[in-house]
């Protein structure tokens, strides 16, 4: 056997000889911590860069005599319905940080192996093209929002929206970089 497969036979061994509960429970800690710091990540990002494309960006097309995302949003000038947003607002963007990060896991062996760089550029890759620009549900700044929007939805709105997503999706894949490297 070559010094290489004897590295592989050991390295197969070792793992093998390490009883199956206590792997389990290890895993299961890693895949939940790294759960936890995409979920984390995910809704610091989330309401930080919203707050301020809110601010500076996209705060017109929310609130004024007749704001464009009111048509079908929730928005902060309809106090009564504004108050379901700020009530649910952390335990959904929690929740789809854990729906991010348990569907991120498959790749936890990958990102492990790579520079932060590389696992920023790949998971906000995966957020931003899958998550966003490519999902399934027309949204103001997406491909299925060229398609079905109203006319409304105009190139200009489609271009205010994007500096919000690509931040949001950048930051929070940075975030998730760098804590990989702590877990």
């Amino acid at each position: 056997m070559t010094a290489e497969g004897e590295g592989i036979s050991a390295s197969i061994a070792g793992e093998v000889a390490a009883p199956p509960s206590s792997q389990a429970r290890a895993g299961g800690r890693d895949l939940a911590s790294f759960v936890l710091l995409v979920a984390i990540a995910h809704a610091i990002t989330y309401f930080l860069v919203g707050a301020l494309a809110f601010a500076t960006l996209t705060h017109r097309l929310y609130e004024g005599a007749d704001p464009l995302f009111g048509s079908y949003l929730r928005t902060p000038g309809e106090i009564q319905l504004w108050q379901h947003v700020t009530t649910w607002f952390l335990p959904a963007q929690l929740f789809r940080g854990i729906l991010i990060g348990l569907a991120l896991t498959p790749f936890l062996p990958l990102l492990r192996r790579w520079s932060v760089w590389q696992r920023t550029v790949a998971v906000a890759g995966l957020y931003l093209v899958i998550g966003f620009w490519a999902a399934a549900v027309a949204a103001p700044g997406n491909i299925e929002g060229l398609v079905y929007l109203r006319p409304e939805f105009n190139l200009d709105v489609i271009v205010l929206v994007q500096p919000e997503i690509i931040v949001q999706g950048a930051a929070m894949s940075l975030l998730v970089a760098l804590g990989l490297q702590r877990l």
